[in-house]
């Protein structure tokens, strides 16, 4: 009966079944339970220090802002029962809704698990749940290609543990996590709608377009929904042109319309579906927000310098093959702690994508089933990367220029889980390529994906030589990075045997990875055991990175207050309603008393007022110089004590 199912007809307009996919169905013997209960193992593993604790997940935005909003939209709705149009803690108040001050409180997993759990616990757990989606709708993503169960675990597998995403916990920068864990979702749900074009397929697309813009990282949702554009228009041209459907012409294009049109319209009803998040934060952006004075206020080169700052550069294009090359600022592993030496002013995470997974995305290029959409991929993973690098390359000027909605947005590097995306699932084709020619590859035809591994590891090897003779280091301080500082260089130079450390472990994994084909070429090795195998490989390739970025701290220690708060909340009880200016850090962006509802004149919120900066004369993460030179603006703010840093 099983073997009846899966040589069914495709639904039309889906893509064809793929020879080594119902190969692997006969022959891989993966049971359908298996990727989730995986996933979820290798999550619980990865977070077991705060899974088994009542501690706090730690992330530095969390530290610094997050926890704080999202207590006080937890107390709002869960203690007076009604929703929080105004934040009056931070810098003089700031809109709740407008500002996206609760950041992804109107987000439903996020909202559930604030309603169900302490601010300290949720925080954590909507982030573990995340990773773990990540995986299982990567894997319904590669199955909805109709490819076999063994490639979408291994995918599932790869990109649910990708430090591209992972290594974000640290910072606390949930939307961002968010986003690259609906990604293959969106994708998911878009094929299955305009392969079947049911009312099911219909509501679950406008659902999930509406959760993503939930997430409030807009910047980039914009960049998915780009990628969606294009993968829908790939899809509909292949239903005009009649490469998924052998109906007559007439036909087809009148389906490739309607399928188009029905997209726009789903596409429409979820921006409905999150217009109360979505039209005030924009109208807000452009209008009213500190953000203004650098996007559509700023003009030339201090618009242009904006929108390319926090780009990737060279440097961090290597490490997305070898981690350890350009180093972190703060992790919590010594090769990531103080080793960041590139052009960012810092780097708390990590874009590294997995080498075992580039490497088995270029098998991909060696024949196998819809070149047309391996080709898509591969174009469309290339021209994220190169936007991504900013001003290394025209890609990013030549969209700034002409595409709408780029000059509102900095930090081309973003754009990199778009890459990761694309690679994961070149990776899925790859595996498929392999389990085909294992069955019915001759000689001649291996010989293309087996040079291409062995190649990339004699490569690898030649990096571990030439790293550890400070060649590596030399040639880019003179070639490419000739404007290196004398403080980066030191930095650099103590970095030497970590970045040697990782060209000997890139290595191995190339070698291991290679030997993989060569055993499935041999018949040396089954496809069941080279997929455990890299199963393996993929798993600790990542968790070798993803573990530095995951790290637990005292919660009852970070909201004990100290006894400058004791004092202040008495106050608060007796005296008329003030507001404090905090100096701790000596630079006014503590917003810690706020956590405690002391109202704050300065603080620290990377949207609020615009015109209330201009008030206290803070530029950026500057010092509000007004608070400091004027008695008078302090007093028009009720400012009635200040919080000094400890001497």
């Amino acid at each position: 009966m099983a073997r009846k199912r899966n040589q069914r007809t495709a639904p039309k307009g889906t893509p064809k079944r793929t020879r080594s996919a119902l190969l692997g169905e006969e022959r891989n013997g993966i049971p359908s339970w298996l990727p989730p209960i995986l996933y979820a193992g290798l999550t619980i593993f990865l977070f077991r220090e705060f899974i088994f604790s009542q501690e706090m997940l730690y992330g530095s935005d969390t530290i610094a802002l997050g926890y704080m909003a999202r207590e006080f939209y937890a107390n709002a709705v869960k203690g007076i029962g009604s929703f929080p149009f105004w934040n009056p803690i931070i810098l003089g108040g700031t809109p709740f809704i407008e500002s996206l001050a609760g950041g992804d409180s109107l987000y439903p997993p996020s909202t559930i698990l604030l309603m169900l759990l302490a601010p300290h616990r949720a925080l954590g757990w909507k982030l573990i749940l995340h990773v773990f989606l990540a995986g299982v709708f990567m894997y319904g993503w590669i199955r909805q290609l109709r490819l076999s169960r063994a490639a979408a675990l291994l995918a599932g597998l790869a990109y649910g543990l990708a430090p591209f995403m992972v290594t974000l916990v640290h910072g606390g920068q949930d939307g961002k996590i968010f986003i690259i864990a609906l990604t293959p979702l969106l994708f998911l749900v878009a094929e299955a709608f305009l392969a079947r074009a049911s009312l099911t397929a219909f509501a679950f697309l406008a659902l999930v377009i509406g959760a993503v813009i939930l997430t409030t990282h807009f910047q980039m949702a914009y960049f998915l929904f780009g990628a969606m554009g294009v993968y829908v228009l790939f899809r509909v041209t292949q239903m005009w042109r009649g490469e998924v459907d052998a109906h007559d012409l007439a036909r087809r294009k009148q389906m490739a319309i309607k399928r188009f049109g029905a997209f726009l319209c789903a596409a429409l009803l979820g921006v409905g579906v999150a217009a109360v998040q979505f039209l005030p934060a924009v109208s807000y952006v452009v209008d009213h927000s500190r953000r203004t004075s650098t996007t559509n206020q700023a003009t030339g080169q201090e618009g242009i310098a904006y929108s390319s700052s926090w780009s990737l550069h060279p440097e961090e294009i290597v490490g997305l093959a070898v981690p350890e090359f350009v180093g972190v600022t703060r992790a919590n592993a010594e090769w990531a702690r103080g080793t960041y030496w590139g052009r960012n002013a810092f780097k708390g995470n990590h874009e590294y994508i997995g080498l075992v997974v580039i490497l088995l995305a270029g098998v991909s290029f060696f024949g196998g089933d819809q070149r047309s959409l391996r080709i898509l991929f591969a174009s469309l993973g290339s021209m994220a990367l190169l936007f991504s690098l900013g001003g290394h390359t025209p890609v990013w000027r030549i969209l700034y220029e002409f595409v709408p909605g780029i000059s509102l947005f900095r930090a081309p590097s973003l754009s990199i889980f778009l890459f990761g995306f694309s690679i994961v699932t070149l990776m899925a084709f790859g595996i498929e390529r392999l389990l085909y020619l294992e069955k019915n590859g001759t000689k001649s035809v291996w010989l293309g994906p087996g040079r291409f591994l062995w190649s990339a590891t004699g490569v690898l090897l030649l990096g571990v030589f030439l790293a550890a003779s400070g060649t590596i280091t030399k040639l880019w301080a003179e070639f490419v990075y000739q404007e290196i500082s004398p403080q980066s260089m030191l930095i650099l130079s103590r970095a030497e045997p970590f970045i040697v450390r990782g060209f000997m472990t890139a290595t191995v994994l190339a070698f291991a990875t290679a030997g993989v084909t060569w055993g499935l070429r041999t018949t040396w090795l089954t496809p069941v055991k080279a997929i455990t195998i890299l199963a393996v490989l993929l798993t600790v390739d990542s968790i070798r990175i993803d573990s530095a970025f995951i790290e637990t701290s005292d919660y009852e220690a970070f909201r004990k207050p100290d006894p400058n708060i004791d004092f202040l909340l008495e106050r608060q009880r007796t005296e008329d309603p003030f507001r404090v200016f905090s100096l701790q850090g000596l630079n006014g962006q503590d917003v810690r008393p706020g956590m405690f509802g002391l109202e704050l004149t300065g603080g620290h919120h990377p949207n609020d007022l615009g015109r209330y900066r201009e008030l206290i004369g803070m530029a950026g993460s500057g010092l509000p110089v007004n608070l400091l030179n004027s008695s008078n603006i302090l007093r028009i703010l009720n400012t009635r004590y200040i919080l000094w840093p400890d001497q």
